[in-house]
């Protein structure tokens, strides 16, 4: 079975833990996606999406923390971003029993595509930042 992650230069800003902090979380949202495709809701299912929603707290809360440390400028908007994604998968978890199919598809590749273009877009923003302050 194909694994459905991006090439991991994608989802790579430079900071060891957060880069694999990016792998997991683009990991257990391919491992969703194939309990998806095969139906397979049962406990299994639960623990992933529980672990999703899990890691990515943690995960945001240990990005917002680098950019404190190194004082990043934007990082209040880059805050409301981290909220808006967390109000988004929130929503998706705690509601995905009542969706069919196709809709939770859509709904965890809108996760992942957020996820993606947010590591591309703002993420490398204060990777790039970093490097001017070395």
């Amino acid at each position: 079975m194909k694994n459905n992650l991006p090439q991991s230069e994608s989802y790579q800003v430079g900071d060891e833990l957060l880069d694999a902090q990016h792998k997991v979380i683009l990991s257990y949202m391919a491992k969703i996606r194939a309990c998806f495709l095969t139906e397979e809701i049962d406990k299994d299912l639960l623990t992933l999406m529980d672990r999703l929603e899990t890691f990515c707290k943690l995960h945001l809360w240990d990005e917002e923390r680098v950019m404190e440390e190194m004082d990043f400028p934007e990082i209040e908007d880059h805050k409301v971003q981290h909220a808006l994604f967390l109000t988004h998968l929130g929503s998706f978890t705690g509601r995905y029993e009542e969706l069919n199919t196709a809709k939770k598809i859509d709904e965890l590749n809108f996760l992942k595509a957020w996820f993606l273009e947010h590591i591309e877009g703002s993420d490398r923003k204060y990777a790039e930042f970093h490097k001017t302050i070395r």
